[in-house]
């Protein structure tokens, strides 16, 4: 038994070092984060959703009946109805000036379509900056559509239940008294559809841009950090390095290779998630391809080329950060513990571009993120389709920059002796504590 306990602490030691508890530490503090930004969004949509914006262009007493209701539907729901005079009939401006992401219009006419039994009409309008899920969910005064749709039909029944008994026509019509007209607004440019018909007809491309960069980093950071480590403990990337080849020839070599494989990972999965997807949202965007067009969300060729120009950056990034950390690596396993830290400030931004507006969130956490060079590329797509080039510009520079820092350290490595020298247990500290023990 004392064997075995002996072992069991042998190999405890091996596995649950200093770089593996660091490593835990710092997941624990990335998901924190996370989760402390995925609950303020929450927070935020479920304010939103009991703040309701709307303009009476009616002004009966009907109308002013149903704003009543809409601010104490039942006796423990309370909404801030906010009541607004509309100004003109460019509601991109509108939404600019009262400062809402909607509003809901009660038109002219509202309460004689009621009482004279016809079906009323009903505008919401909303604005549309994000392709993240969150953003698109829950958007504020949704819950005035359905609670005025609620009211007039109570008050058509109590009406019909007074007068006596229902025709046919007033019973088809209780099922749908109001009719809602949808304006969803796209950097200034008004559609008439739903924005939430607009984000499923988008949501495959908008899943997969994130998916793919995702895919394209964690591909090409594995395949090249162990392509660096695995040479360096067989000693054979001390033989390369010494034949008469240019080492910036290597590293380019190294570096196009791993590019190339994941790439090419990157496009089978997904030709593979495009195919099992598009059953379910290509005929949904068939139908709303010419909205779609005019509201500037097609994904041609120049939304394609930007993104790609950032994933091209971001995959040369992250090869360069890798073949660093390789260097640095001792034997397979500590490579794989070196690439935990990439991975992580990989998937941060990866799942807050999934499912939350970045450019939404307070200072502090959207600089942080900015400050991801991965996040530029996560948030592409989002600043081509929704004229924030200042961002994407901002974002291309910041990589570029990035990209050059990185490059300059690999290339310092590669053509010294320090990549062979170099390992992530030779740094002054750890010697230093090593000669202690020994002595």
């Amino acid at each position: 038994m004392s064997k075995f306990v002996s072992l069991l602490k042998k190999e405890l030691r091996e596995m649950l070092t200093a770089q593996t508890i660091g490593m835990l530490v710092f997941l624990l503090l990335m998901m924190y984060m996370m989760g402390g930004m995925m609950n303020k969004s929450a927070e935020e949509a479920s304010e939103e959703s009991s703040r309701i914006t709307i303009c009476d262009l009616d002004k009966t007493g009907f109308t002013e009946s149903v704003l009543a209701f809409l601010e104490h539907p039942t006796a423990d729901m309370q909404n801030d109805v906010n009541e607004f005079e509309l100004q003109s009939d460019d509601y991109d401006a509108e939404l600019e000036r009262v400062g809402v992401k909607s509003f809901v219009i009660i038109p002219e006419g509202f309460t004689d379509s009621i009482t004279g039994g016809e079906q009323a009409e009903l505008i919401y309008v909303s604005r549309m900056t994000s392709l993240s899920m969150m953003s698109n969910m829950n958007v504020g005064s949704q819950t005035a559509v359905q609670l005025i749709n609620g009211a007039v039909k109570s008050a058509i029944y109590s009406q019909k239940v007074t007068n006596g008994a229902m025709t046919d026509k007033e019973a088809a019509l209780l099922e749908a008294p109001v009719n809602v007209t949808e304006k969803t607004i796209v950097s200034g440019k008004t559609g008439e559809i739903s924005q939430l018909i607009l984000y499923s007809s988008l949501y495959s491309r908008a899943l997969f841009m994130p998916l793919v960069v995702y895919i394209m980093v964690l591909l090409g950071s594995q395949t090249m950090i162990n392509a660096v480590s695995a040479e360096k403990i067989d000693k054979t990337l001390e033989t390369l390095l010494s034949a008469p080849v240019s080492r910036l020839h290597i590293i380019a070599a190294k570096m196009l290779a791993a590019a190339a494989v994941a790439l090419l990972n990157a496009a089978v999965y997904m030709v593979g998630m495009n195919n099992l997807t598009m059953n379910v949202t290509g005929e949904l965007s068939g139908d709303y391809t010419g909205v779609i067009k005019e509201l500037g969300l097609e994904f041609g060729f120049r939304t394609y080329l930007l993104v790609g120009i950032q994933m091209l950056l971001t995959m040369l990034i992250a090869l360069s950060i890798s073949m660093i950390l390789g260097a640095f690596a001792k034997n397979i396993k500590s490579s794989q513990t070196l690439l935990l830290p990439l991975m992580f400030v990989t998937i941060i931004p990866f799942m807050a571009a999934m499912f939350i507006d970045i450019t939404s969130l307070p200072g502090a956490i959207k600089y942080l993120l900015y400050a991801i060079p991965f996040t530029h590329t996560f948030i592409a797509s989002d600043c081509v389709l929704f004229g924030n080039m200042e961002l994407y510009a901002g974002g291309l520079i910041y990589q570029v920059i990035f990209l050059v820092i990185c490059m300059t350290i690999a290339v310092k490595i590669f053509t010294s002796d320090k990549i062979f020298t170099a390992t992530e247990g030779n740094s002054r500290f750890s010697r230093k504590k090593k000669k202690q023990q020994e002595e």
